[in-house]
């Protein structure tokens, strides 16, 4: 995915930093993106990590959300998953 590295990849929020979580969550608010390969490639790879039910779990954390769902590395996330349902939904795609 056009170079970065695999911090890039991971699952995690809040937003405090670049990730690719982050990039669809914006990029999905536009419609004259939905379509670009590009914005596939990342959907997919965000879609790709999900459980056999559907749901996602952080792959990384930062340490003072430490204790919150969505900072679970363990666990899957409901915040997460509705994130990333969300950001799929408003742009169009089926993951």
């Amino acid at each position: 995915m056009f170079g970065i590295g695999t911090d890039f990849r991971k699952l995690k929020y809040p937003f405090v930093w670049y990730n690719v979580l982050h990039v669809v969550e914006v990029l999905s608010r536009f419609p004259f993106v939905h379509s670009d390969p590009r914005f596939q490639e990342m959907v997919k790879t965000i879609t790709d990590q999900a459980d056999d039910e559907g749901r996602y779990t952080a792959n990384s954390m930062y340490r003072a959300w430490k204790g919150w769902s969505f900072a679970d590395k363990k666990n899957p996330s409901p915040w997460l998953t509705f994130l990333v349902l969300r950001a799929v939904k408003r742009g169009n795609c089926s993951g």
